[in-house]
């Protein structure tokens, strides 16, 4: 696993894909980064069946191959922040931020002092020659903006330093918009205030991601310049998959 995997691809001014898994079998999350055409993994530990125990076998079963593994959580937990990078997480994707000073929260908790606030811990083996203190600066971090609140505040939370961008949360942005719940959306207020988070991230010189369900929603975004997109979803490509499956 390694961050650095994530990194090149932005480093080439092109989009990075994601596989995002929801169901906690480390047995997916190998199949997922065997695939070979995916840049990073994410443990949906918000909206899906992943624990600390079970992220920690999917970070093992990714081990074998040089793709980020990354977590989306549901706050700014700093204990749990903590844990998974001790674990050998590559990065977080935070719920709901809504402020700038969320985000200097979620950044201080991945940095050792006097950068941060993480306590000194790591527990599992690392690679001979490895130094977790300059790992640690290497930590990606990616606040999700999913609210009418965050919408307000982007310019300030992309702002904050070892911020590397943002990641839209069409469903709850949707609501709290008054648009309701969906995904993959095409209407035109969604559409811009998604334009608005993505040139805020852009003009900082942050990345933006945006979440979908299909691997042509995907595309789209990938075209229209977002620099995370998520071609794979397991719940929603299991579903399709079922979906075509019957004979009769």
């Amino acid at each position: 696993m390694t961050s650095t995997h994530l990194r090149s691809r932005w480093d080439q001014r092109t989009y990075a894909r994601l596989a995002w898994v929801s169901i906690g079998d480390p047995q997916l999350v190998e199949l997922a980064a065997g695939a070979g055409h995916f840049d990073a993994i994410v443990l949906d530990m918000q909206h899906g069946t992943i624990d600390q125990a079970v992220a920690l076998q999917c970070l093992r079963a990714a081990g074998r191959w040089p793709v980020t593994v990354l977590a989306r959580i549901a706050s700014d937990d700093a204990d749990l922040i903590g844990w998974l990078l001790d674990a050998g997480l590559d990065g977080v994707i935070v719920a709901m931020c809504q402020s700038a000073q969320m985000a200097q929260r979620i950044v201080a908790a991945t940095r050792y002092a006097p950068e941060g606030t993480r306590s000194y811990g790591v527990f599992r083996a690392g690679t001979p020659g490895s130094d977790p203190l300059a790992a640690a600066r290497e930590v990606i971090v990616i606040p999700m903006v999913e609210s009418a609140a965050g919408l307000q505040h982007v310019d300030s939370i992309v702002a904050v330093d070892g911020v590397d961008g943002v990641l839209i949360g069409p469903g709850d942005l949707g609501l709290s918009l008054g648009h309701g719940v969906g995904q993959n959306r095409t209407e035109l207020p969604m559409v811009a205030a998604f334009d608005a988070i993505r040139e805020a991230a852009h003009r900082q010189g942050k990345r933006c991601g945006i979440f979908a369900t299909t691997p042509d929603y995907a595309r789209q975004t990938a075209a229209e310049g977002y620099d995370l997109v998520v071609p794979w979803y397991d719940s929603a490509a299991i579903k399709a998959s079922l979906a075509t499956s019957a004979l009769d």
